[in-house]
């Protein structure tokens, strides 16, 4: 019976995990719910507050460091009030690390218990009296003040040895508080399944504050990876400290490349082209050590002469189902190579094409890719996408393009008839086009368009593409400006049976718009949902009168939307 309770307890509190106000009205009930939700509402604590309470994060995990620890922190000045020992070994139940978020609460702890003017800089007669006995007696002394002294005897004993101590960080400040604490949470946490690391501006935890060989020393807790993202930003350091940052880096990759082989996500966002061959090869070593990676995002810069990290991910062919390069710096063979070795891929997203010569053989062979987004840029090169939607044409069910032209869409008419989402962001005339495709893709339920032009449609364009939406659509986005006229011939011609509809861009508040679209709703028991973005009022020359507004949003949903922002997600 015992084993059930706690089964069944531990099923509940798993539930409200992501609860915190739940979680923390548990911690109250008794002590075993409260041993049961403490670790869950610690595993990610920056994550379930905001940030106005982060330093009560901090202040929680200072409190867990030895007496020798925190008597530094006051003797560097910083303040210690009410100190209380905690019931709870908080750094233990550690799983997400974020070091930019992890410095910000470091820094908004810090500001908020400095104190100006320590002891370190008052004058005291004993800093010229005694100053050679300070010397001697600072090193011996540092480690015997007591933080929380348990009787008068060392409360007189702290009182003596203070100006020692104080003497001595004064002339050896090498002490970091920021280090401390991290040093605290790196050694003590076992359960680390998330691990996110900033390099490169003042921003983030430095690579000295950074000790990641803690994370191995007493309980390894990179054995249990599953989630690794990497961002180096642009550095503006001096020579030297870049010159560790380096080191941080290989040292780091070459760690993990030997603990951390159960990572499924990793995401390397580099704004650094410089750096050296030992970091790319280490993180080569890294990526080629995974044994059940799933998905693989980057736009890291790589240099041809070096082994390519798409030949490193050859070893996930069995489990690599989502691939995402941004600002990619080579289209070679070896990206071919993996897309027809990775057996297991499903997800496949472009963005950003090199600005360079693609050398890269596309040769006769099926991917079994279902999913694929091609970014902007990638319509200057035909070649690639035509060529990849050939290779994926009996798979593909979702496809996002942006920046589409009539080659694309010809390409997709002749070879993808199994898509089930269409997305498509066109920057030039495809309405030719597009009517030809749509009357071929009997299984679309999910249709998104967009376009940067005002009115994309003519009296006779429009009547074409309503006549020719498949009836299996369920979903239709559209992201520009339609007339009046033109939505009611949409809607009128329109077959499906459409259970989402949202548009956005209208630019007009015609009282005329409105009514179309409640006789619509009325008309049409199907619809489960409608959506009309509309621009503030200050956009328009004559605003909708606010009775027609008020009935309107009886029968479906009006979202302000700034006009300067694209509201609408094309994947």
């Amino acid at each position: 019976m015992a084993n059930l309770i706690a089964d069944t307890l531990r099923e509940i509190f798993e539930y409200h995990k992501d609860d915190p106000q739940t979680l923390y009205n548990l911690i109250t009930v008794n002590r075993l719910w409260c041993c049961q939700a403490i670790p869950l509402l610690w595993r990610r604590p920056f994550e379930m507050t905001t940030q106005d309470r982060y330093h009560l994060i901090i202040r929680t995990y200072v409190m867990c460091l030895s007496d020798k620890a925190l008597s530094r922190f006051m003797f560097v000045g910083i303040k210690l009030d009410d100190f209380k020992k905690p019931f709870f070994n908080y750094p233990t139940y550690l799983q997400n690390f974020d070091s930019e978020r992890f410095r910000l609460a470091l820094n908004i702890w810090i500001r908020m218990n400095v104190i100006i003017g320590t002891g370190i800089n008052r004058r005291n007669p004993l800093n010229t009296f005694c100053k050679p006995l300070k010397k001697i007696f600072g090193p011996i002394m540092k480690d015997c003040y007591k933080i929380s002294p348990p009787n008068l005897f060392y409360k007189a004993l702290n009182k003596c040895i203070e100006p020692f101590i104080q003497d001595y960080y004064a002339t050896h400040p090498n002490f970091s508080v920021i280090k401390e604490v991290t040093d605290l949470v790196f050694s003590r946490c076992n359960r680390l399944k998330n691990l996110k690391v900033y390099f490169g501006d003042e921003h983030t935890l430095s690579s000295a504050e950074m000790n990641f060989a803690l994370l191995t020393i007493k309980h390894n807790s990179l054995l249990n990876l599953q989630k690794f993202e990497l961002v180096i930003r642009t550095p503006s350091l001096s020579i030297d400290n870049l010159q560790n940052m380096n080191n941080a880096l290989t040292n780091l990759f070459t760690m993990m490349s030997k603990y951390a082989t159960k990572i499924q996500e990793m995401k390397i966002q580099s704004y650094a082209t410089n750096l050296p061959i030992k970091v790319h090869a280490s993180l080569y070593r890294l990526i080629e050590s995974q044994r059940t990676l799933q998905s693989f995002m980057s736009n890291y810069f790589w240099d041809a002469s070096n082994p390519s990290i798409f030949t490193a991910l050859l070893n996930q062919s069995h489990s690599l189902t989502r691939l995402c390069l941004w600002g990619l710096t080579h289209f070679d063979n070896s990206l071919v190579l993996g897309l027809l070795e990775w057996n297991a891929l499903e997800v496949l997203e472009l963005m950003g094409c090199p600005d360079f010569p693609v050398f890269a053989d596309f040769t006769k062979g099926q991917l079994s890719i279902r999913n694929l987004y091609i970014g902007n840029g990638y319509c200057s090169y035909p070649f690639i996408t035509t060529n990849l939607i050939r290779m994926i044409n009996l798979n593909l069910q979702k496809l996002v393009v942006e920046g589409a032209t009539p080659e694309i869409i010809d390409a997709v008419t002749m070879n993808c008839p199994q898509l089930t989402h269409l997305s498509l962001c066109a920057y030039q005339e495809i309405l030719e086009s597009l009517p030809r495709l749509l009357s071929t893709l009997s299984l679309l339920e999910t249709l998104i368009l967009g376009n940067r032009e005002q009115f994309i449609f003519t009296d006779d364009t429009i009547l074409r593409f309503s006549q020719s939406i498949p009836s299996s659509l369920c979903a239709l986005f559209l992201n520009f400006n339609l007339s009046s006229q033109s939505l009611r011939v949409l809607l009128t011609e329109c077959s499906a049976p459409l259970h989402k509809l949202e548009l956005h861009q209208i630019q007009n508040k015609e009282s005329e718009l409105f009514s179309i679209l409640i006789q619509y709703t009325k008309n049409n028991n199907y619809l489960k949902e409608l959506k009309l973005y509309l621009s503030p009022s200050t956009s328009y020359t004559n605003p909708v009168n606010l009775d027609v507004l008020e009935n309107a949003k009886r029968y479906f949903t009006i979202v302000k939307q700034d006009t300067t922002k694209h509201s609408y997600n094309l994947w």
